[in-house]
């Protein structure tokens, strides 16, 4: 049953390491099903992933069927993150009825009513993070950039779903990190006036290997541009802007629609990198989530970049 899924992946992709961690997490879900079968009724099965953390969630509904007198079913496939079992009535977590070991865990079943149903969740770590980025196709579009704003499509679609469903009876990608480059220095540098702009420059120069001559030269220019406009000012206006780019405030800038919602954002490298202080960044990485499974093997996002509202907020900044 694992062969035929390993070999179509690395066929399809050549992603050897989605075939190895599938291979993996296949034999050790059998190994769990066939344990459990040996004394209970199993109901059902599902498989999640959780992705930001890389952890694999493999849960069973089972009947126990008889009275095991105080047998304890041993599960050795390997290090558990967490275990629970919790009877279906009540849903309170039966924490006395586990033992963790070195390579697995145990139930003891001395602790189970006959005819009752319990739902059982394990969870192990998957080490390679690389799995997950190789089970999903990603793809984000830009559409015609906009007066007041800028929209990028974006597309999540579980790969290698038909050898999947042969494998598994159900399985859940959990908050999918989808990462889009939102572009903004040019919306920045619009409204940034040139004499600012000149002064950073010049002190970017200063930062450089010049000879004597040239630094007296820059050092005379900079004296001078103190005089100009915003002169003595450059640090509250640097701290205005390093608050625009900030994940709180920059979020109110971007708005995330249909199958995707919001989690965070990143600041890319400085649009001035080489200067001893931040200023302003070439782009925002905006972070969003989804969820796929077998009923919904592909998602559909919308991320909305509202320019209008952010170069409002800069013209503020040097009124």
């Amino acid at each position: 049953m694992v062969d035929p899924l390993t070999s179509s992946i690395i066929a399809e992709g050549g992603k050897t390491i989605v075939g190895g961690v599938l291979k993996s997490i296949i034999k050790r879900s059998e190994n769990i099903d066939k344990n459990i079968e040996e004394d209970f009724k199993v109901l059902g099965r599902e498989m999640i992933i959780q992705c930001p953390e890389s952890i694999q969630q493999y849960s069973l509904t089972f009947e126990s069927k008889k009275h095991l007198f105080s047998k304890k079913k041993k599960f050795r496939y390997g290090n558990v993150r967490r275990v629970n079992l919790r009877p279906f009535r009540s849903l309170q977590s039966l924490s006395k009825v586990i033992d963790y070991t070195n390579d697995g865990f145990e139930i003891n079943t001395k602790y189970l009513n006959t005819g009752e149903i319990y739902l059982l969740e394990i969870e192990y770590k998957i080490e390679d993070k690389r799995f997950i980025e190789n089970l999903v196709n990603k793809n984000v579009a830009r559409d015609t950039p906009k007066t007041e704003s800028d929209e990028y499509w974006m597309v999540a679609q579980l790969k290698h779903l038909k050898t999947l469903k042969q494998d598994f009876g159900y399985i859940e990608l959990r908050d999918i990190d989808f990462g889009v480059d939102v572009s903004v220095h040019q919306d920045v540098k619009m409204k940034v006036p040139g004499i600012f702009r000149n002064k950073l420059e010049t002190i970017m120069k200063l930062t450089k290997k010049v000879g004597r001559s040239e630094k007296f030269r820059l050092y005379q220019q900079l004296l001078q541009q103190q005089q100009e406009e915003y002169g003595g000012k450059e640090f509250q206006i640097l701290k205005d802007l390093q608050d625009i780019f900030i994940p709180m405030t920059f979020r109110h800038y971007v708005d995330v629609q249909k199958d995707f919602h919001y989690n965070d954002c990143e600041r890319g490298r400085d649009f001035y990198d080489t200067l001893p202080f931040p200023t302003w960044p070439k782009s925002m990485k905006v972070i969003s989530r989804t969820d796929l499974n077998f009923d919904r093997p592909a998602a559909d996002g919308l991320l909305i970049y509202k320019r209008k509202n952010l170069i409002e907020d800069l013209e503020k900044i040097f009124s």
